[in-house]
């Protein structure tokens, strides 16, 4: 019995001394938060995905032709961030960035002796997002957030004559969460984003259909929404 006493009071001095030390760590960058703007860059990776829905239509063979993205391959993204302070947990933050990559998709019909297609689809976005950005209290030098917005994107890197064929311009609603980590002369936010565009990006009408499996592709989809991951680390 006295055994379990020594290491319960062990616990709990360990635990005041913990409680202690957290209350008297050094806090960095203490006046930072009551600045009114600050820049700062970030970098990172993500991944590039579609969402696809198919119209059901049949060629002339009485096939159904299908589409689906078979794995995530990873792109480099790059980036600027104006941040505005609206008030102590609110702030309107202008996040500039290019996400380069590419995606593979798998094209093929229903038919028995079908032939699977793989064509690959380089999209290097610029995005232009406004974010409205939350911050929950700060502990010692963290402070956790929850950001979310619009942003237009401009697909600069999509190719003319393809199988499948984009639109440049779409719309995504992004969802952020992160956390500011004060270090001496700056803050570092790691961040996870979630983009999901809302804009049908497929090029239903085309005046280059040359082929007959370029008339099948087309009908093939009704809608096709683009979606990124990006895990980004920002410096500000």
């Amino acid at each position: 019995m006295k055994y379990r006493v020594y290491i319960l009071l062990i616990f709990l001095s360990l635990l005041g001394i913990g409680q202690s030390s957290a209350q008297h760590k050094r806090q960095y960058l203490q006046y930072e938060d009551l600045r009114p703007y600050h820049f700062g860059f970030s970098v990172g990776l993500h991944s590039q995905d579609f969402q696809i829905l198919h119209s059901g239509a049949v060629d002339a063979q009485g096939n159904r032709w299908y589409g689906n993205v078979p794995a995530y391959t990873p792109g480099f993204s790059v980036g600027v961030i104006g941040d505005y302070r609206l008030a102590d947990a609110f702030s309107l933050r202008l996040t500039p960035c290019i996400h380069f990559g590419s995606k593979s998709m798998n094209l093929f019909s229903d038919a028995p002796d079908t032939e699977i297609e793989t064509v690959n689809i380089r999209s290097n976005y610029i995005m232009l997002p406004l974010l409205i950005r939350y911050r929950g209290a700060r502990t010692n030098n963290y402070r956790p957030y929850i950001a979310s917005g619009i942003s237009v994107g401009i697909d600069a890197g999509r190719r003319k004559n393809e199988a499948v064929e984009l639109t440049t311009l779409n719309t995504y609603w992004e969802l952020a969460f992160g956390c500011d980590l004060y270090m001496p002369y700056f803050r570092l936010v790691p961040e996870l984003k979630l983009c999901i565009g809302l804009d049908d990006i497929f090029q239903h009408h085309r005046p280059d259909e040359a082929s007959q499996a370029f008339v099948n592709y087309t009908n093939a989809f009704d809608r096709i929404t683009s979606r990124l991951i990006v895990l980004s680390f920002q410096f500000e």
